[in-house]
């Protein structure tokens, strides 16, 4: 088990890279090295540290993140977990390998962890920023959605059927999805999802129906709704103010030292990809 300090490096410097240096500079025991993979490797190509964090466009994660991961490397890679399926599966082949679905460690998204839902209904919705403009709008905000839908409905996907717009540029910026998902005998799974990047307000709801319950969650807000029939009036549920990314890396130092597995696998992320080619398969 590995003891306090823990030496990192954090791979990119740009909107979520630099999130991540905010809080990882300040945490006791860690002493992190921040390199820009586009001035090379430098000093962290030289030694191995007890972690690496991947923060660069998502189409040298696996460049990035592959050595190291061989070097026996623990690396949180960001989502989108690679470029490609191909490159996916070469990253999940490693089982110290942990990916930021930071969407995992919203306290609103803990209040569904139980639901027998049979249909969902998903908005994400974001204002153009220009980022990630190498992704389309599924990697770049749907896959959130994807990945907490595998956990909440699990079960095989039935059926898939998308629509997408591009707008502002040549990849899809706006896209609707309906999948299927069986979820047993005579029960089979809805879930509508919408995600945008061309929006002019910021928005990340969730709609959760089972037999006798419905759920209204704000991801953004961090507020949680609840309802039961018949009869019991809707009722604000209590939540945590815990901050998702330093959540996320508790989890992480935690299962570098040792003290557990990380809460999003490869093998769970590679699946969330898998899925979202599906999506775009229906594009074409």
């Amino acid at each position: 088990m590995k003891q306090s300090p823990l030496t990192g490096v954090l791979f990119g410097h740009g909107h979520m890279g630099k999130l991540h240096a905010e809080r990882l500079l300040q945490r006791p025991g860690v002493q992190l090295e921040i390199v820009d993979p586009a001035q090379g490797l430098g000093a962290a190509a030289a030694h191995t540290p007890d972690f690496a964090i991947i923060a660069t466009p998502t189409r040298v994660h696996a460049e990035v993140a592959l050595p190291l991961l061989e070097r026996g490397v623990p690396c949180l890679v960001e989502k989108p977990l690679a470029a490609t399926l191909s490159q996916a599966e070469q990253l999940a082949e490693h089982s110290h390998l942990s990916v930021g679905h930071i969407e995992r460690f919203n306290p609103v998204f803990s209040t569904i962890k139980d639901a027998r839902a049979e249909f969902i209904e998903v908005e994400r919705l974001a204002p153009s920023t220009g980022r990630s403009s190498d992704i389309d709008v599924i990697g770049d905000l749907m896959i959130h959605d994807l990945d907490l839908l595998l956990q909440v409905m699990r079960g095989p996907i039935l059926d898939v059927r998308a629509k997408g717009v591009s707008i502002a540029g040549a990849l899809p910026d706006m896209v609707n999805a309906r999948i299927e998902i069986g979820l047993g005998p005579s029960r089979v799974g809805v879930a509508n999802l919408t995600a945008s990047r061309v929006s002019s307000q910021t928005v990340r709801t969730w709609r959760v129906f089972e037999p006798g319950r419905y759920w209204s969650l704000d991801l953004h807000k961090r507020q949680a709704k609840t309802q039961t029939w018949p009869g019991e009036p809707e009722g604000l549920l209590s939540l945590g103010d815990r901050d998702p990314l330093t959540a996320e890396h508790e989890a992480f130092l935690a299962a570098v030292r040792g003290d557990g597995p990380f809460v999003c696998t490869g093998a769970e992320a590679l699946a969330a990809l898998n899925l979202a080619e599906r999506i775009r398969q229906c594009l074409h």
